[in-house]
Protein backbone atom coordinates (compact mmCIF):
# COMPACT_ATOMS: atom_id res chain seq x y z
CA UNK A 1 0.00 0.00 0.00
CA UNK A 2 1.20 3.30 -0.79
CA UNK A 3 2.46 6.09 2.12
CA UNK A 4 -1.15 7.38 3.29
CA UNK A 5 -2.07 10.81 2.66
CA UNK A 6 -4.29 12.98 4.34
CA UNK A 7 -5.06 16.05 5.15
CA UNK A 8 -3.82 17.91 8.05
CA UNK A 9 -4.33 21.85 9.45
CA UNK A 10 -2.34 24.05 11.31
CA UNK A 11 -3.89 25.70 14.33
CA UNK A 12 -1.60 28.28 14.92
CA UNK A 13 -2.00 29.69 11.47
CA UNK A 14 -5.97 28.96 10.71
CA UNK A 15 -8.35 31.77 11.38
CA UNK A 16 -10.94 30.13 11.88
CA UNK A 17 -12.25 31.65 9.11
CA UNK A 18 -14.40 28.17 7.86
CA UNK A 19 -13.93 28.80 4.17
CA UNK A 20 -12.99 24.85 4.21
CA UNK A 21 -15.91 23.77 5.86
CA UNK A 22 -18.36 25.88 3.56
CA UNK A 23 -16.35 24.31 0.52
CA UNK A 24 -16.70 21.13 1.25
CA UNK A 25 -20.67 21.00 2.28
CA UNK A 26 -21.23 22.95 -1.06
CA UNK A 27 -19.05 20.88 -3.06
CA UNK A 28 -20.69 17.70 -2.18
CA UNK A 29 -24.10 18.80 -1.48
CA UNK A 30 -24.60 22.04 -2.86
CA UNK A 31 -25.53 23.95 0.70
CA UNK A 32 -23.06 25.97 2.75
CA UNK A 33 -23.80 24.01 6.05
CA UNK A 34 -21.18 22.50 8.89
CA UNK A 35 -23.51 20.05 9.38
CA UNK A 36 -23.27 18.27 5.54
CA UNK A 37 -19.38 19.50 5.45
CA UNK A 38 -16.90 16.78 5.68
CA UNK A 39 -14.44 18.60 7.62
CA UNK A 40 -15.13 20.52 10.99
CA UNK A 41 -12.58 23.51 12.35
CA UNK A 42 -13.06 23.02 16.52
CA UNK A 43 -12.29 26.99 18.25
CA UNK A 44 -10.57 26.58 21.57
CA UNK A 45 -10.26 28.84 24.45
CA UNK A 46 -7.16 29.42 24.13
CA UNK A 47 -7.60 31.30 20.26
CA UNK A 48 -6.14 28.45 18.55
CA UNK A 49 -8.61 27.34 15.50
CA UNK A 50 -8.47 23.25 14.60
CA UNK A 51 -9.69 22.01 11.47
CA UNK A 52 -9.85 18.64 11.54
CA UNK A 53 -10.11 15.80 8.52
CA UNK A 54 -9.81 12.52 8.63
CA UNK A 55 -6.45 10.94 9.18
CA UNK A 56 -6.57 7.83 7.13
CA UNK A 57 -5.30 5.80 9.68
CA UNK A 58 -3.13 2.91 9.19
CA UNK A 59 -5.65 0.34 11.16
CA UNK A 60 -8.66 2.76 10.59
CA UNK A 61 -10.79 1.68 13.62
CA UNK A 62 -13.82 2.90 11.44
CA UNK A 63 -13.48 0.17 8.90
CA UNK A 64 -13.74 -2.77 11.35
CA UNK A 65 -16.30 -1.37 13.33
CA UNK A 66 -18.57 -1.13 10.56
CA UNK A 67 -21.20 -4.25 10.59
CA UNK A 68 -21.59 -3.54 6.71
CA UNK A 69 -19.03 -3.43 5.68
CA UNK A 70 -19.30 -0.10 4.06
CA UNK A 71 -15.95 1.29 4.65
CA UNK A 72 -13.17 0.30 3.15
CA UNK A 73 -9.58 1.78 1.64
CA UNK A 74 -9.18 2.40 -2.16
CA UNK A 75 -5.85 1.39 -3.26
CA UNK A 76 -4.32 4.53 -2.67
CA UNK A 77 -5.53 4.17 0.66
CA UNK A 78 -8.26 6.36 1.34
CA UNK A 79 -10.92 5.41 3.64
CA UNK A 80 -14.22 6.07 2.09
CA UNK A 81 -17.95 4.87 2.58
CA UNK A 82 -20.16 3.33 0.32
CA UNK A 83 -23.48 4.78 0.84
CA UNK A 84 -25.13 1.90 -0.74
CA UNK A 85 -24.17 -0.36 2.03
CA UNK A 86 -24.16 2.21 4.74
CA UNK A 87 -26.81 1.63 7.28
CA UNK A 88 -26.28 4.94 9.60
CA UNK A 89 -25.66 2.64 12.69
CA UNK A 90 -23.06 5.21 13.92
CA UNK A 91 -20.69 2.25 14.81
CA UNK A 92 -17.95 4.20 12.82
CA UNK A 93 -18.31 7.64 14.60
CA UNK A 94 -17.91 5.92 17.84
CA UNK A 95 -14.83 3.89 16.71
CA UNK A 96 -13.12 7.22 15.01
CA UNK A 97 -10.50 8.18 17.63
CA UNK A 98 -10.47 11.89 15.79
CA UNK A 99 -14.12 12.39 15.64
CA UNK A 100 -13.30 12.55 11.62
CA UNK A 101 -16.52 10.75 10.71
CA UNK A 102 -20.02 11.53 11.20
CA UNK A 103 -23.70 11.02 9.85
CA UNK A 104 -25.19 13.12 7.89
CA UNK A 105 -28.38 14.86 8.37
CA UNK A 106 -30.11 14.13 5.37
CA UNK A 107 -29.34 11.20 3.96
CA UNK A 108 -28.51 9.32 7.25
CA UNK A 109 -25.64 7.97 6.16
CA UNK A 110 -21.90 8.18 7.54
CA UNK A 111 -19.62 10.81 5.69
CA UNK A 112 -16.07 11.74 5.86
CA UNK A 113 -13.21 13.32 4.19
CA UNK A 114 -12.01 11.93 1.34
CA UNK A 115 -9.22 13.77 0.85
CA UNK A 116 -10.01 15.91 -2.55
CA UNK A 117 -8.11 18.87 -2.03
CA UNK A 118 -11.19 21.62 -2.49
CA UNK A 119 -10.64 22.77 1.06
CA UNK A 120 -6.86 23.22 0.52
CA UNK A 121 -7.11 24.80 -2.69
CA UNK A 122 -9.36 27.58 -1.70
CA UNK A 123 -7.61 27.87 2.55
CA UNK A 124 -6.72 31.70 2.24
CA UNK A 125 -4.34 31.26 4.71
CA UNK A 126 -2.92 28.29 3.34
CA UNK A 127 -3.36 26.68 6.80
CA UNK A 128 -4.17 23.21 5.83
CA UNK A 129 -2.41 20.82 2.84
CA UNK A 130 -2.74 17.35 1.59
CA UNK A 131 0.53 15.51 3.43
CA UNK A 132 1.81 12.05 4.28
CA UNK A 133 3.64 11.28 7.52
CA UNK A 134 7.04 11.93 5.80
CA UNK A 135 5.95 15.13 4.17
CA UNK A 136 5.04 16.31 7.94
CA UNK A 137 8.01 15.79 8.89
CA UNK A 138 9.68 17.65 6.29
CA UNK A 139 7.45 20.80 6.89
CA UNK A 140 7.31 20.65 10.46
CA UNK A 141 10.66 19.30 11.87
CA UNK A 142 10.03 19.77 15.30
CA UNK A 143 7.16 18.25 15.14
CA UNK A 144 5.01 21.38 16.40
CA UNK A 145 1.60 20.88 14.90
CA UNK A 146 1.31 17.22 15.93
CA UNK A 147 1.90 18.35 19.46
CA UNK A 148 -0.51 21.07 19.11
CA UNK A 149 -2.98 18.45 18.31
CA UNK A 150 -2.05 16.18 21.02
CA UNK A 151 -1.66 18.78 23.65
CA UNK A 152 -5.57 19.14 22.93
CA UNK A 153 -6.55 16.07 22.07
CA UNK A 154 -9.59 15.76 25.03
CA UNK A 155 -10.58 19.33 23.72
CA UNK A 156 -10.66 17.40 20.21
CA UNK A 157 -11.76 13.80 20.05
CA UNK A 158 -14.26 13.54 22.11
CA UNK A 159 -12.05 13.67 25.64
CA UNK A 160 -10.26 10.40 24.41
CA UNK A 161 -6.54 10.78 23.99
CA UNK A 162 -5.29 9.77 20.72
CA UNK A 163 -1.70 8.43 21.61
Amino acid sequence: MPELKYVIGDPEVCTGCMICVNVCSMYYFKVISPDRSRVRVIRLDDGLDFPLFCRNCPDAPCIDACPERAITRTSKGTVIVNNRKCDGCGDCVEACPYDAIWINPDTGKAIKCIQCGQCVERCPVDAIWLTTEEELKEKDPTGRIMDLHERHAEDLYKGRKTE
